[in-house]
């Protein structure tokens, strides 16, 4: 390389020389500086007096390009006329429109600018690539859009002049893209898959200047001069067709509707699974062909008859990679690309007839779904859609040198080092190592999800076994099994098909959150008859088995809920309950229908919770979602009351922070007349009968005032004789039902905001804060009192309120608020949503799952922001006095 850029340089001038010294420190970066100095010294023949756009970046950028690609290199420096044209668009993202173009002239003439068109927007699109400038996402919706624009130019083209020679046809045709195209993700090199669909046998073309045709034969003529257009611009694959090269190039939908329902393979479900109609009629021929398609893909049962096509395909695809001599095949090689793609397809086809949200076609965004719907837990889900985009990427990079379809190199040679070089690595063995770890991972579900062999029974498993699968007390899990496959309530029928589930029953129990509550929940799940119904239903959905152990792995939360209202497990795994925010009017639509209380609190309690789990919501969210449930069901039990006084809450429901095991601390209010005391104490009943812990202690003067007590009464209290404590706790007041809101709030407002904090005050509340510390601080696992617990963040949040002046309540918002105003606060956020999924867990499971390791650090920044908030507080304080 040196002596050819010895030779380069010798021959140059001027800005061409300077440019070249500019650069020459960074070839070396460039996955082959050879090459890109081979097309520069031809790129120096097309332009002797260098143009003005052909700035240094944009150089660079093109030697770039030239070192990865010999073929892009080879097509630019022979037609240097589209340099400046890509210049032009290599930067810009395309939308769908900016893709369209069309074609005249001869067929020769036409078959030339096709390709010329394909390779300039492949161009554009492998720069955008190098570059890092488009996500994967991006680059092959673009590739697809790139072939789709080609088709749909080329067919344009075509039928003009098949309309000229036979007039127009009865029906329409529609071009069908089948594999990556129908999802958007072609890569590089790949080639198209198409089938061909007209609507019906029975009719001809009008007739024109060569005369008429049936439709069959019109629509099969053009076929063939279509890929005939298209042979050399693309390759076009048209075997997934009925009967394949047997069978006709073009079929119509009657024909389909016979193939697909008596005569069509277990694969070919595979194949359909990704099909898009592309080009030609695709408002009603397009849609007709979906329609049949779908039906044949999905069956409206759980399928489980897939699970063998996919072994043995697996196995035929085994076959053919272990005769390619020690080659990585980065496709269809052992934990390749086509493994995450069979995981996902089996997982549509099997559960999509009875789900529907997990169809999709598209690669990534179907893990997405599989993981939403809980058939992918949060580690098979980011280390498959890793892997995939990995070796996606890898497969580029491979392609590109010379564009053609392949997917294997050997690890030894220089086309592995330069391929490394290409993925961004040092050396090749940095790359094959990551490489490497991708596809285990990958090969390991795929082997996971579709195991080959016997299954082996539960019951066989011993101590051992379980030991060597990572359970951290095999013997209680033994013991376990020997109890659930020993339960009098289980028909020997239902003891064998638990006994048959085998390794993945254990895998259900292992991932759990908690498998000591598990199994001690399943147990009681079991003894009642509709969790023995419902259990019984699901063993052939992955998903709600994964979910149902995640609620069991509660401590009590689930398994309460259940006892208390067996029938919540008919609702709480609706897909439109889970799908929709928990609202008032979704609340009082379920109300409407069932009448029961404590049915509709057990039930959208626990779909908050896996609302939660399956991330359709956060932390904030789903406290407000406990919230929102509280408030729907006391307002009920109030209207049945009908009483004239009005009820407000401090705490963790005054904040809409309500978390699992909440208690409701009440007000109770009224503007004068009778106390009702009898209906208040009957509407705390009635709370408690439905799981609640009612807590009035917050009223004026604690357990010795009145229960309901006047306006004036309160307002005399809060003037008089309320606490600096009370200042604090009424930052968290939320008026809830009555008619004296207005007059409650102002009393409470003024008692909060009617004086400025003061220095007194301040110190009195830092104090405070110590005492609750000193007297309920349990020590490191307690992250409520603790240095750096909870608390300290609920103190912040308080302070601020009443240092601005600011009736916030919630202490997320509080803290947001701080945030913006203070910048160097921004991490307390965070923070407290960390602290309070934590909280979450500990709740729910007994101990912390994933937060255990963190406790201590997460506590420990929050004491340090704690510390530099009452800094500043004081700060501020001074300076406003």
């Amino acid at each position: 390389m040196e002596r050819l850029l010895k030779t380069i340089s010798g021959s140059l001038e001027g800005s061409w020389l300077s440019s070249l010294k500019v650069l020459e420190d960074k070839l070396s970066e460039l996955p082959n500086p050879r090459r890109a100095l081979i097309y520069f010294e031809k790129l120096l023949s097309s332009f002797p007096d260098r143009p003005d756009w052909l700035d240094d970046e944009y150089l660079y950028h093109l030697l770039t390009l030239f070192s990865s690609s010999n073929y892009l290199a080879d097509f630019l420096t022979k037609n240097p006329h589209f340099l400046k044209t890509l210049k032009g668009i290599y930067r810009r993202k395309f939308k769908p429109e900016d893709f369209e173009f069309s074609v005249e002239g001869d067929r020769r003439k036409v078959k030339k600018e096709l390709l010329d068109y394909k390779n300039l927007q492949m161009a554009r699109v492998v720069l955008r690539d190098l570059l890092r400038f488009s996500p994967f996402e991006e680059l092959v919706r673009d590739v697809t859009l790139v072939h789709d624009a080609i088709s749909r130019a080329s067919f344009s083209y075509l039928e003009e002049e098949f309309k000229r020679k036979y007039g127009e046809p009865s029906c329409g045709l529609a071009i069908v893209d089948m594999g990556k195209a129908s999802a958007f993700e072609l890569n590089y090199s790949s080639d198209i898959d198409l089938i061909f669909v007209y609507e019906s046998r029975f009719g001809e073309t009008s007739g024109g200047t060569v005369g008429k045709l049936q439709n069959h034969d019109y629509f099969t003529l053009l076929v063939r001069e279509f890929l005939d257009l298209l042979n050399g611009v693309v390759v076009v694959d048209t075997r997934l067709r009925p009967n394949g090269t047997m069978g006709p190039l073009v079929n119509d939908i009657l024909a389909l509707e016979e193939y697909y329902t008596a005569v069509a393979r277990p694969w070919e479900r595979f194949a359909l699974l990704k099909a898009r109609p592309a080009v030609g009629d695709l408002g009603k021929t397009g849609l007709e062909f979906l329609k049949l398609a779908k039906a044949f893909v999905y069956r409206k049962y759980v399928d489980f008859t897939l699970i063998e096509e996919v072994l043995r395909l697996k196995e035929l695809i085994k076959s053919k990679v272990s005769k390619k001599r020690g080659k990585v095949d980065l496709k269809l090689g052992r934990g390749g690309i086509r493994e995450v793609e069979f995981i996902v397809q089996a997982f549509q086809l099997i559960y999509g007839g009875k789900q529907r949200e997990i169809r999709c076609r598209h690669t990534l965004t179907a893990l997405d779904k599989l993981h939403r719907w809980g058939y992918l837990g949060d580690k098979e889900y980011s280390e498959l859609k890793e892997a995939y985009l990995f070796l996606r990427r890898a497969e580029h990079m491979l392609q590109i040198t010379n564009f053609r379809q392949t997917q294997t190199f050997h690890p030894e040679s220089e086309e592995a080092e330069e391929l490394s070089r290409k993925m961004g690595f040092k050396n090749r063995e940095g790359f094959l190592s990551v490489l490497y770890h991708h596809m285990d991972r990958v090969n390991y579900y795929f082997n996971k999800f579709f195991p080959t062999g016997d299954r082996r029974p539960l019951s066989t498993y011993t101590e051992e076994d379980l030991k060597r699968m990572g359970f951290v007390e095999p013997g209680e899990v033994k013991r376990f099994i020997d109890v659930l496959l020993s339960m009098k309530v289980l028909t020997p029928e239902e003891v064998n098909r638990i006994d048959i589930m085998g390794e993945l029953f254990l895998r259900l129990i292992f991932e759990a959150p908690s498998s000591k509550n598990a199994m001690k929940n399943l147990v009681n799940f079991l003894e009642k008859e509709e969790g023995r119904v419902f259990f019984f239903s699901i063993l052939n959905r992955i998903n709600l088995l994964n979910l149902l152990f995640y609620l069991l792995s509660t401590k009590d939360f689930f398994i309460t809920r259940f006892r208390q209202t067996p029938e919540i497990v008919d609702y709480v795994f609706q897909p439109q309950l889970i799908e929709e925010e928990i609202r008032e009017e979704k609340l009082r639509e379920f109300w409407e229908a069932s009448k029961n209380l404590k049915l509709l609190k057990n039930t959208f309690e626990v779909v908050a919770l896996l609302r939660y789990r399956l991330r359709r919501s956060g932390v904030v969210d789903f406290f407000n979602e406990l919230t929102t449930i509280t408030d729907f069901i006391l307002k009920e039990l109030y209207l049945e009351i009908s009483p004239s006084f009005c009820v407000a809450s401090l705490g963790k429901y005054g904040s809409r922070e309500m978390n699992v095991g909440s208690d409701l601390d009440l007000l109770f209010f009224r503007s004068s007349g009778h106390s009702e005391e009898e209906r208040a104490v009957s509407l705390i009943k009635r709370l408690e009968g439905l799981g609640y812990e009612v807590d009035t202690r917050l009223r004026p003067f604690g357990e010795k005032g009145e229960l309901i007590f006047t306006l004036n009464y309160f307002k005399n209290y809060l003037k008089e004789s309320a606490r600096v404590w009370e200042r604090l706790a009424f930052t968290r007041f939320r008026f809830i039902l009555g008619e004296c809101r207005e007059e409650v709030e102002e009393i409470v407002k003024d008692f909060l905001f009617g004086k400025p904090l003061d220095e007194s005050t301040f110190n009195e509340i830092v104090k405070m804060r110590e005492r609750l510390e000193r007297e309920l601080g349990r020590g490191k696992r307690d992250i409520k009192y603790s240095p750096g617990g909870v608390v300290d963040l609920e103190f912040i949040s308080y302070t601020y309120q009443l240092l601005r002046g600011r009736w916030l309540r919630n202490t997320y918002y509080s803290l947001l608020e701080l945030s913006k105003e203070e910048n160097s606060f921004s991490g307390l956020v965070d923070l407290y949503l960390d602290l309070r999924r934590a909280e979450v867990e500990k709740r729910l499971f007994g101990d912390f799952i994933s937060y255990g390791a963190k406790i201590d650090a997460l506590k420990r920044k929050v004491r340090e922001g704690y510390r530099e908030f009452l800094n500043w507080c004081r700060r501020e304080i001074s300076e406003s006095t």
